[in-house]
This record gives structure tokens, sequence and C-alpha cells, in this order.
């Protein structure tokens, strides 16, 4: 799932053979050098809640800094709402210290939810601006494509091999690189999946982008839905 005030806890549901974590943008900063984001889930396997916050350079796409918390000794007479709470203050503590401005997410261009099976999960057709049903600012395509990545030692061998993304840009007619990588951080280096979940613009430059990708990867009893976000500029 993904949206703009997704829930930060499901403590109450039951743990699956699978799991499909949650997305929330928090905004960029106001020179729009950082973004950060924040997901979490129920692990399947042992049923733990957990939540996962980064800061990202919109410049590299490289992680500034990240937040991750795992509630091992979750009960449910624990109070969620002291549980949330400080998870919060930790959160807003990090943005205030990064310059992110929470709700400053730039327009909202593409969104397929991971419920859109109709979605084509490696391109999007979308424009910057719309000034009505028949007049925009030209038509932009982004193409998903995935190649190879390096194996890990312990990688098990009964689910996809492991891929980074590559994202290329047509506009104007022109098309480029908006993003690639020589090697996926140690954090996605597991990912075997990637499809297009939603891209937002950059409010401090129109020629940027932020992109949000469903990522699958190895889980307790079966593929686990993830997200990982990227940026580029063209």
């Amino acid at each position: 799932m993904i949206g703009a005030s997704a829930c930060l806890f499901a403590l109450a549901a039951p743990a699956l053979s699978a799991d499909q974590a949650w997305f929330r943008f928090r905004g960029f900063s106001e020179d729009g050098t950082l973004a950060a984001w924040e997901t979490g889930g129920i692990y399947d396997g042992s049923g733990f809640p957990w939540v996962r916050f980064e800061v990202l350079s919109t410049e590299s796409s490289l992680t500034q800094t990240e937040i991750q918390t795992v509630w091992e000794d979750y009960e449910d007479e624990l109070p969620k709402k002291a549980l949330q709470e400080s998870i919060e203050r930790e959160m807003s503590d990090v943005c205030r210290e990064f310059g992110i401005i929470p709700g400053n997410i730039g327009d909202l261009l593409v969104y397929h939810p991971v419920t859109d099976l109709a979605a084509a999960p490696d391109s999007a057709v979308f424009c910057l601006q719309s000034y009505s049903p028949s007049y925009n600012s030209g038509e932009i395509t982004v193409v998903l494509k995935s190649v190879p990545a390096e194996q890990k030692p312990g990688y098990p061998d009964w689910f996809p091999s492991p891929v980074s993304p590559v994202l290329e840009i047509t506009a104007g007619g022109e098309k480029q690189c908006l993003f690639s990588e020589e090697q996926p951080p140690e954090q996605y280096e597991m990912c075997f999946g990637y499809r297009i979940a939603a891209i937002y613009s950059n409010p401090a430059d129109s020629r940027s982008l932020l992109v949000v990708l469903h990522a699958e990867e190895p889980g307790f009893e079966g593929s686990d839905g993830r997200f990982r976000v990227v940026s580029g500029s063209f």
C-alpha cells in the first residue's frame, strides 16, 4: 500500500505466509536535495511489527540516515499509542535535523498501488503539468529495466536472482538515463523484482523526479513486498 497518511502500525493483523509493506512519503527539504520516507508492516514469520525511516539524497539516491525499529517484545496489552508516538517523535526529530518539510511532497504525477493489477509494471507515461484534459506540458515516458546484480553468499537459490533497477526517461523526443547503479546498496541487494509504484516531482526542481518502486525480496515463507525510492534529473 502507498499513501500520504498510512497508519504506522497494523499490530492486530495476523501473520501470513508473505507480507506487503505500507509506504508513506514524508517530504522534501526546502532546496529539494533531500527527501524522507517511511515504510513498515508485520513480519510474516515472527509477527513482529516493524518501521523503517530513510532520508536520501535526491542527487545520488544514497541513504543519508535511517531508523529501523522492530518491536520484538510487543504484546497486545502494551499501549499502541505510546509506541506510535515514540517512533513518530524520533522521525520528526530527524526531519528537523535534515531540513525535511513534512507535507512538502511536490506533485504526485503517477500512482500505481500494489492492488492495481492492470498497471504496466515497467513503464509510466505522464506529464509534469496538465492545464486541461487535452492540454498539458508534454508527454514524458519512464521505462524501468532490471539488470542482474551480484548474488551475495547465503542468498536462497529457490528465488529468482537479485536485480538492480535502471530507469530511462524520454522527454521532448530525447531519451536519457534517469537512474542506474553499479550495485544495489546493502538493504536492497536481495531484491529480485521491481515495479513502478509512484512518481513525484521535486518542488525545488521540476526536472528532478522521485520514483517509488515496488520491490520484491525473499521472505520467510514466500516473497515479501517492500519499497525502494530513487531519484534522478533530466
